[in-house]
């Protein structure tokens, strides 16, 4: 706690914006750079949108995506220009920069200024995927300052641990999360049904379907009798046909197999996309760098996590059927805590941690539904807020243990300026913040700092 008494005398110009001596440049300046970043991110975003979109798009539909893509980059806008400027007016109304003013405050109530010019409908998104980030960055600092110990692989856990409730939910009526539900049964229309027939899990296996399944087959007699077969014919079965509730036409050791093969290729072209579209530039100016991206191993990697995703969630589904003799949501959380191993062939931290956050967010709100638990008002809001604060905060005073991509996002937003920030005068708050900057000096106008930082300097 002695930590939070703590104060540095120094003004904003010498610690936050030390290209530019004037607080209302420095913050007019990071408003357009931001904007215009802000125009370029939200831009492909928007754009892909349209696209998808494009055969029921019209004059109504155009203007609200337009309106849309203005308000998300007014957004991302005002959580730039909002920080830089909250920043200044704490300096100027503590006379100090203390642990909390330094970043953390700034970041959390730009924050909320810049949610609530966002869309209602995306603030439970963003809320989840910084609250994700911020708590690998958290359990980063755990790990550097020897609060925590890591476990080999313990992201195979948590994915297994996740997948294990998202299962048992994608098989019944109501799923969990509608994000997660409609990403697992998401089927892959860019290619032929007979070569890639579902991305993922497609629509055969979710709760909708196992529920019309059942109310069909319920009239029919014998489909239940597998429940009176021992253990040998159900396995010699299973080899040879399929289950009459199965939803696939071959049998169910076939469709395993072609379950395999396509997973496979499709984890391969899909990590195969990621890395070539951003390297577009590049492969112009160099094209034998596709060769080096053809050859990665993430490739193979991904295509093994897909074959045995799919596959064996599939596959389980199925032996779940022949035991049974029916379809039991159980099938579906076994399936999922099995499936989920696969992520020890491609190691996604990130990944394994968002299914975590978004069982716990589909579970609270179940809770909510059910009356068991209250719902709060403003939670998501003050979520996200609490989440960027603490990201914003991470960036300036220990940003080694900020999530790689995210700071490549803070960068990117500012121009750089995030780097900028004079880290060497927080050391006192004992993070050792600047550490990783012991070559970066700010270019000062040495009119405008104290002697105090002069002889800092080199």
């Amino acid at each position: 706690m002695t930590v939070l008494s703590k104060t540095v005398p120094y003004t904003c110009y010498e610690v936050g914006h030390c290209w530019e001596p004037a607080c209302s440049k420095a913050a007019f300046e990071i408003c357009i750079i931001s904007f215009i970043e802000s125009c370029k991110i939200y831009g492909v975003v928007y754009l892909l949108t349209g696209l998808v979109r494009l055969k029921k798009m019209n004059l109504e539909r155009g203007k609200k995506l337009l309106k849309d893509y203005l308000r998300s980059s007014c957004f991302l806008c005002v959580n730039a220009f909002g920080y830089i400027g909250i920043f200044c007016i704490l300096r100027h109304l503590f006379r100090h920069i203390n642990f909390l003013s330094a970043s953390f405050l700034p970041g959390f109530l730009s924050a909320l200024c810049a949610v609530l010019v966002e869309r209602p409908e995306r603030r439970s998104l963003l809320a989840i995927y910084v609250t994700n980030v911020a708590s690998e960055s958290l359990w980063n600092t755990g790990k550097e300052y020897g609060y925590v110990r890591s476990i080999p692989r313990g992201e195979i856990l948590v994915f297994v641990g996740a997948m294990t409730i998202l299962g048992y939910y994608f098989r019944t009526e109501k799923p969990l999360s509608r994000i997660i539900h409609s990403i697992l049964q998401y089927s892959c229309r860019y290619f032929k049904r007979n070569f890639f027939p579902r991305f993922i899990l497609g629509h055969g296996e979710s709760g909708y379907m196992v529920h019309s399944r059942q109310a069909s087959l319920a009239s029919l007699s014998g489909t239940t009798c597998t429940k009176q077969l021992s253990w040998r014919e159900k396995l010699i079965a299973l080899t040879r046909s399929k289950h009459t509730a199965c939803p696939h036409k071959r049998g169910c050791l076939l469709h395993f197999a072609q379950n395999v093969f396509n997973g496979f290729m499709n984890g391969f072209l899909l990590q195969l996309t990621v890395k070539v579209l951003p390297s577009i530039p590049r492969l112009i100016r160099t094209p034998s760098t596709l060769l080096r991206i053809l050859r990665s191993s993430k490739n193979i990697e991904a295509g093994l996590f897909f074959a045995w995703f799919t596959s064996v969630f599939k596959g389980m589904c199925c032996a779940g059927r022949w035991w049974d003799g029916i379809e039991y949501p159980y099938h579906g959380a076994l399936a999922g805590a099995l499936s989920a191993l696969g992520m020890y062939f491609y190691s996604a931290p990130s990944l394994a941690s968002y299914m975590l956050w978004k069982t716990f967010e589909g579970l609270y709100e179940n809770g909510c539904n059910a009356g068991y638990l209250p719902r709060i008002p403003g939670s998501v809001e003050f979520l996200y807020c609490l989440s960027t604060g603490y990201l914003f905060h991470t960036c300036v005073i220990d940003c080694r243990n900020l999530k790689p991509s995210y700071l490549r996002f803070l960068d990117r937003l500012t121009w750089h300026r995030m780097f900028e920030y004079n880290r060497h005068l927080l050391n006192s708050f004992g993070f050792e913040s600047g550490k990783g900057f012991e070559y970066y000096w700010p270019n000062y106008d040495v009119r405008k700092i104290s002697d105090a930082v002069k002889h800092m300097g080199p």
